[in-house]
């Protein structure tokens, strides 16, 4: 009897060093393969991470490039002749200031302010006036805000026919500042814009630029400037601001050969 109670005691250590080894190798085998999964997804997340940033990357090289693509379509070099001088060209209405019964206002019976001096001050290639003159030098055709078709299009207007469809690269319009007489209610304009057209009729804009107003009296004449790759025969230039807009010249360059 002793010797079977003492043959279970043993067979009884036995199994429990079995299932201890047994759990210790679970154990183990769990840790291990806790390990490996962790290195796993370590590795997947460091390559889904690298392949976004080589995305990103190549992206940004794409845009990079299509945006230097489009800079050196948008400005090409320009030529040296001016394709719009000579040329016949039509314009919105130019002020007509009547006198005190009309507070000075727009008088459509009165005579043109600052007129163009036979319909072709714009394109005749006199662009500066003369050194100490005024705002009454014959340079200067004279647009405003207060002018009716002004009001109905938000801006003054000048369109020159190129006689033909062409390469164009600049645009040029020379403007009157506050310097041509401070206080006189004259300035560059807030806003001018160029647009192209191969009909006269649908316009597409090629850019537009705020010129910057001065009143230092030697500074009466500024340009402004667009450089772009167009085409068209015609090209308009919309001239808007709550002033007196004196204009003298606008210029229009093909791209150079």
């Amino acid at each position: 009897m002793k010797k079977l109670s003492l043959i279970l005691v043993l067979a009884l250590v036995l199994t429990c060093g079995v299932l201890a080894a047994c759990t210790d190798d679970a154990d183990t085998s769990s840790a291990a393969e806790s390990v490996a999964e962790s290195k796993a997804e370590s590795k997947a997340e460091s390559k889904v991470e690298s392949t976004v940033e080589s995305t990103e990357e190549a992206s940004s090289e794409a845009v990079s490039e299509e945006a230097s693509s489009e800079a050196e379509v948008s400005a090409p070099e320009a030529g040296d002749a001016n394709l719009a001088a000579g040329k016949t060209y039509t314009r919105s209405q130019l002020y007509r200031q009547g006198g005190a019964d009309v507070q000075w206002a727009w008088d459509e019976n009165a005579a043109i302010a600052y007129p163009d001096e036979g319909e072709i001050t714009l394109t005749d290639g006199v662009c500066e006036p003369t050194p100490g003159s005024d705002y009454n030098d014959p340079v200067w055709a004279g647009f405003h805000y207060g002018c009716p078709d002004y009001g109905t299009n938000g801006y003054s207007w000048i369109t020159v026919d190129l006689g033909e469809s062409k390469d164009l690269a600049k645009f040029v319009l020379h403007v009157g500042t506050s310097g041509i007489s401070p206080g006189a209610g004259i300035s560059a304009p807030a806003k001018v814009e160029f647009l192209v057209s191969d009909d006269g009729e649908t316009w597409t804009s090629v850019g537009e630029v705020a010129p910057e107003n001065t009143e230092d009296t030697s500074v009466p004449h500024i340009t402004a400037e667009v450089s772009a790759a167009a085409k068209g025969q015609y090209v308009q230039v919309r001239i808007s601001g709550n002033s007196f807009l004196f204009v003298s010249e606008i210029e229009v360059f093909g791209a150079a050969e």
